[in-house]
C-alpha cells in the first residue's frame, strides 16, 4: 500500500505515518533529590530513574561486598583488614547516591526542564 500523503494517518489503525508520535510522547520529570534519597537503599535511586541494570549492579555489588566483608569479620582475617574492607562498600554506597543525583540532573537537562 502506497501512501500518497506522507503526513496522513494510517488508514487501518489511525497512527500518524510521519513519526510524530515520538515527538508527542509525554516527558516525565525525575526529581534529583528524590533519586538521591531513594539511593540510600542501594539501587533504588537508579530504578526510579529507569536505569535498571545500573541499579541491579549497585544492589548486587554493595550487597555482595558486604557479605564478603561479613565473612571476613567472623574470622581472624577481619581483625587485620576489617577497616579497609568496610571502606569499599561504603564508598560504593556514597557513589551510588551521588550518581543517582547527577544522572537525574543530566536527564532533566536533556529533556529541557
Amino acid at each position: 500500500m502506497l501512501l500518497t500523503n506522507p503526513v496522513a494517518p494510517c488508514p487501518r489503525c489511525g497512527a500518524p505515518a510521519s513519526g510524530a508520535w515520538a515527538q508527542t510522547a509525554p516527558r516525565s520529570r525525575k526529581n534529583p533529590w528524590t533519586a538521591a534519597f531513594l539511593a540510600i537503599i542501594p539501587g533504588c535511586g537508579h530504578f526510579y530513574l529507569g536505569h535498571n541494570l545500573k541499579g541491579l549492579a549497585l544492589l548486587v555489588g554493595i550487597g555482595g561486598f558486604q557479605l564478603v566483608d561479613l565473612g571476613f569479620d567472623v574470622t581472624g582475617i577481619g581483625a587485620f583488614v576489617g577497616i579497609p574492607l568496610e571502606l569499599g562498600p561504603a564508598g560504593l554506597w556514597v557513589y551510588s547516591i551521588v550518581d543517582a543525583y547527577r544522572t537525574a540532573k543530566q536527564m532533566e537537562r536533556e529533556r529541557g526542564f
